[in-house]
């Protein structure tokens, strides 16, 4: 008998413990879209945040890594090859952490994490990863998850 109560007290306090969780910790439509993105080839971001992305680069990274995102022989390019040779399976997680903590390098944490973000995105923009219908959200965790990867190739058949 004691062990019926207990056990049904039990159920009782988790199904209780789980609403009030549900309720203090609503995820956000755009965590929960930027989660069923696993791919960088599904768009990551938007145009418009990669737009907002530019302006905060002219003014925050263009003075180290070039105006084309080119570099110069002390700081990396963020374009191309280049790009892809450091970044090419890691994540954006990781990407986007480095810039955040780093840049820009004399002062490093300077802008929000949605400057950050944005940032982010126009290096996406100006790599030929294609835009979304979704911001670039500044969920490490959910950044974590999208791996940068080389263009997946076409599988259509050529015919002669």
């Amino acid at each position: 008998m004691i062990g019926k109560l207990l056990n049904r007290a039990v159920i009782a306090f988790t199904l209780i413990f789980l609403l009030i969780v549900s309720l203090i910790v609503p995820l956000s439509k755009d965590t929960i879209n930027a989660q069923s993105i696993s791919s960088i080839w599904a768009g990551t971001f938007t145009e418009a945040q990669a737009t907002r992305g530019e302006t905060d680069y002219s003014a925050n990274c263009a003075s180290c890594h070039a105006a084309d995102l080119r570099g110069n022989s002390n700081t990396p390019s963020l374009l191309g090859m280049s790009f892809m040779f450091i970044w090419e399976g890691r994540s954006l997680g990781e990407l986007f952490i480095k810039i955040r903590n780093d840049m820009p390098t004399d002062r490093p944490g300077l802008l929000s994490n949605q400057s950050y973000a944005d940032i982010v995105a126009f290096i996406l923009r100006t790599n030929q990863f294609p835009a979304g219908e979704n911001e670039l959200v500044t969920d490490t965790g959910v950044l974590g998850e999208i791996i940068i990867t080389a263009k997946p190739a076409s599988n259509q058949e050529t015919s002669d």
